[in-house]
């Protein structure tokens, strides 16, 4: 594909903090480092997100606008509780965020916020399989088998060639709380038809809080997929403890919080893994009580998942 990324307004080093992140964990191509040409889609599961709490909105606020994406994919966010964020972001000049929120989910919606300067929605934001009335057989009760219908556009990422146009799916499955693994399987095989004989476009990232290790057997489906050679999923998301982006006051740590993309995409040389943004220090095995102490305080003040990131680099093909 050829393609090329129109110069930021301020340079890297000045508004791509993401970047210095990214190169001290040797996660940039060499070919790349320095580049402006980019996408960066960011998931994130903000636990019962809302605007009521300022001391925790500025604490969101600082966070993102430290990540600075193109696009957050954002999980369990109560109806227009992201406005006033997007709204500090832009009167910041991190960008020109705009929000769009999933209608089910009750105060757990998935949410989108996108920088404008950078991207687009070509098509209107809406939830799939709204018209489908999907459930599945849990013992003797009928469950639904997606509690907050997937989030999903095309979007457009501008650049002064072709633009790059993929079809974005935000996701927050069925918990693994009273089970739940029946729903992940059905939403999975839904997940798989929508893929190879509904996406709108033939470039797509799914993103968001998966509720579940990708190598647990409820994800069957994509791996077969990846098998096939139409789309990565194990090989772009590390699990285990050395990449966690769920923990727990008790130390539990897994990986629930997935991106996959469609082996399509890479067209636009694509970074090899999904990388979690590790808040350092509070991840160190044996940490102090001190250490300890200002873990909890972070699950409790702010989520107790941390940001996922895919980043997609552009570059001049034949």
């Amino acid at each position: 594909m050829q393609s090329n990324r129109p110069n930021r307004k301020n340079p890297p080093i000045l508004n791509d903090n993401i970047s210095r992140l990214l190169r001290s964990g040797d996660f940039v191509p060499k070919k790349f480092e320095g580049s402006d040409r980019f996408l960066d889609i960011i998931s994130w599961n903000i636990k019962f997100f809302n605007d009521r709490d300022p001391r925790r909105v500025e604490n969101i606020r600082i966070i993102m606008q430290e990540l600075n994406a193109d696009v957050f994919v954002l999980q369990e966010i109560e109806d227009g509780a992201l406005d006033v964020i997007a709204d500090m972001l832009t009167t910041s000049g991190a960008g020109l965020y705009k929000t769009a929120y999933g209608t089910t989910g009750g105060d757990q919606r998935v949410a989108f916020v996108y920088d404008m300067e950078w991207v687009k929605a070509s098509t209107d934001i809406e939830e799939l399989f709204a018209l489908e009335d999907l459930m599945v057989q849990v013992g003797d009760t009928e469950k639904v088998v997606f509690p907050r219908l997937p989030l999903s556009a095309t979007f457009t990422a501008y650049k002064e060639d072709e633009p790059f146009d993929f079809n974005l799916v935000g996701v927050h499955l069925k918990s693994q709380r009273g089970g739940g693994q029946e729903q992940r399987i059905a939403a999975a095989n839904r997940l798989a038809e929508w893929i190879q004989e509904e996406a709108t476009d033939e470039d797509v990232i799914i993103a968001g809080d998966w509720n579940a290790p990708p190598e647990r057997p409820e994800w069957e489906p994509l791996r077969q997929l990846e098998a096939e050679g139409e789309l990565k999923f194990i090989s772009f998301n590390k699990s285990g403890d050395a990449e966690p982006s769920y923990l727990s006051v008790g130390n539990r740590r897994s990986r629930l919080d997935l991106i996959v993309v469609s082996s399509s995409v890479p067209e636009a040389d694509i970074q090899q893994t999904a990388a979690v943004v590790n808040w350092n220090v509070l991840l160190e095995k044996g940490s102090s009580a001190q250490t300890k102490a200002t873990l909890e305080s972070l699950i409790e003040n702010i989520s107790d998942h941390l940001p996922i990131l895919a980043r997609f680099y552009f570059s001049d093909t034949d």
